[in-house]
């Protein structure tokens, strides 16, 4: 951790003045400053972005105890700069990683455990935990999670000596060895952090569980806070809303209409299969019996010729056969297709696989001279 940085000074400056002290030019440009108050990647929190005058900081990254600046030009050693931090994307960072220490705190402290992984995504954070955690659990998190941003606590952050840290009950993914800096939210969590936090919990607006799912030997949660959150909220609400008016419900009824909708759907679908096989039947008892039929069906379905050809078994001794557009599919109960596959990838443009009583896959080839093929 290094201690004497802008942004643990001020979470909240967004702008300074520094001196380029290097610019090294090794596949990416990196220029590190004399000071900075952007805030490098570590601990599951992305890096700042944001100009150094008009050069764009692309990322920010620390290495033994030195902070990289990631730029897209070269900016020359004794430039004097103005470093302008990306806010809205710093102060969502912000939201984010803070809402993460709330809800890890209450798991932690409810579950008797460790957070044992975050991460702050493009898309949403995860957080990873070695315990089995329900859908109703995540509710029960939620509703406490945001009760806690209610209140609109004080976010406590302090760097202590291993000495003076040895008596307070931090949270900590490793054990630490050097000056500690912990974050506190009284009554939610207190945890070693390097990461960047809004002052009061109020700030983060909305904290959101979208879901946990099975991850490993335990759970992965994953939330929105803040503006993603809202705006994860504005995009679904609307989504909602147009299905309710194609459907002529109201938003909260939508759920059971569309179940509805599926379930006539799937009534439909038997309905069709129903009428398709009393066609097909009507189609093949004109047939007479032979040793093999393949016939010719352009707008077939695969699943229908599947139907067709089980049907067309019953007046074949050999092979029944079916051919779509750009399809082919047979079934026999005396010869072994895979052989007959073999036979014909090599006479016509064929790719396809199966078994010994059923092949089917892609046919470009002339139709008519596979049908002859078998009506010899």
């Amino acid at each position: 951790m290094i201690k004497d940085t802008l942004y643990y000074k001020d979470n909240y400056l967004t702008k300074f003045d520094a001196t380029v002290k290097e610019c090294i030019n090794d596949k990416v440009i990196k220029v590190v400053l004399d000071k900075t108050a952007f805030y490098p990647e570590g601990g599951g929190q992305p890096s700042d972005i944001g100009k150094l005058n008009d050069v764009n900081v692309l990322r920010v990254e620390v290495k033994n105890d030195i902070i990289y600046h990631i730029v897209d030009r070269e900016i020359p050693v004794g430039t004097k700069v103005t470093g302008e931090i990306d806010w809205d994307y710093r102060f969502l960072n912000m939201q984010s990683h803070t809402a993460e220490h709330i809800v890890s705190g209450i798991i932690c402290k409810m579950f008797q455990t460790s957070n044992v992984g975050f991460h702050i995504g493009k898309d949403f954070i995860t957080m990873d935990f070695p315990v089995d955690i329900s859908e109703s659990d995540l509710r029960n998190i939620e509703k406490m999670a945001n009760q806690a941003v209610y209140k609109n606590i004080k976010i406590e952050e302090k760097i202590y000596s291993p000495e003076e840290a040895k008596d307070i009950e931090y949270r900590s993914k490793i054990e630490l060895h050097e000056d500690i800096r912990i974050v506190k939210i009284e009554g939610y969590d207190i945890c070693a952090c390097c990461g960047v936090h809004v002052s009061r919990t109020g700030e983060i607006g909305i904290i959101k569980l979208l879901k946990v799912e099975k991850y490993k030997n335990g759970v992965r949660i994953y939330m929105l806070a803040g503006y993603k959150a809202v705006e994860d909220y504005t995009i679904k609400y609307e989504q909602v809303n147009k299905i309710s008016v194609l459907l002529s419900l109201k938003p909260n009824e939508v759920y059971s209409g569309v179940e509805n909708q599926l379930k006539e759907q799937e009534e439909l679908k038997k309905e069709i299969s129903s009428l398709k096989n009393k066609i097909y039947k009507q189609e093949i008892s004109g047939f007479g019996e032979r040793e093999n039929i393949i016939v010719y069906h352009a707008d077939m379905e695969p699943n229908d010729m599947r139907n067709y050809c089980n049907l067309l078994k019953e007046k074949t001794t050999n092979i029944a056969g079916v051919i779509a557009d750009g399809r082919f599919l047979m079934m026999s109960n005396n010869q072994d297709l895979k052989q007959v596959l073999n036979d014909l990838k090599i006479e016509f443009d064929i790719k396809g696989g199966g078994s010994s009583q059923m092949i089917q896959g892609q046919f470009s080839g002339d139709a008519e001279a596979l049908i002859r093929k078998f009506s010899k």
